[in-house]
């Protein structure tokens, strides 16, 4: 299957598709044409509960886990490297509904990372998600870390 082939809304509905999303109830509800913009949801349901019948922290991370990553090479293309470095989760409230994520990618950040990287130089970007529940309060914070490294410098 060939990424960069398909269109955002085709990414959008193949995403529910992919193994490590199964079983989570993660909706990518929304992918800009441009991948510049996402937001993803989860609802609340018996499968992604914790003992405590809250949102299982592992789902609140992997919300965010590969929306940064599609973004930047949509935008960069074939010739960079993106991949985790790392990331941190700060739980801040117990999640009791539907929560959900914005991701938006600047021309600012794209800047960035091609002046960071026109050498053929490693970079590591860290970007900041905030989980929210239906009220726009903070359920959890994601920061993640991104190296980022053209394949072959221009």
């Amino acid at each position: 299957m060939n990424f960069f082939a398909f269109s955002a809304i085709t990414i959008k509905h193949l995403m529910r598709l992919w193994p490590p999303l199964w079983f989570t109830g993660i909706r990518f509800d929304y992918i800009s044409e441009d991948f510049r913009a996402m937001r993803v949801s989860m609802p609340l349901r018996f499968y992604n509960k914790n003992l405590h019948g809250l949102q299982f922290g592992g789902s609140l991370y992997m919300m965010t886990d590969p929306c940064y990553l599609m973004m930047l090479l949509r935008n960069l293309g074939r010739r960079y490297r993106v991949l985790d470095k790392g990331a941190t989760i700060d739980y801040i409230k117990p999640g009791t509904a539907t929560v959900f994520a914005d991701f938006v990618l600047t021309q600012a950040d794209l800047d960035e990372i091609t002046e960071k990287t026109a050498g053929g130089e490693k970079y590591f970007k860290d970007f900041t998600i905030e989980i929210k529940d239906q009220h726009n309060e903070l359920i959890a914070r994601v920061v993640k870390t991104l190296y980022i490294r053209q394949k072959q410098p221009a």
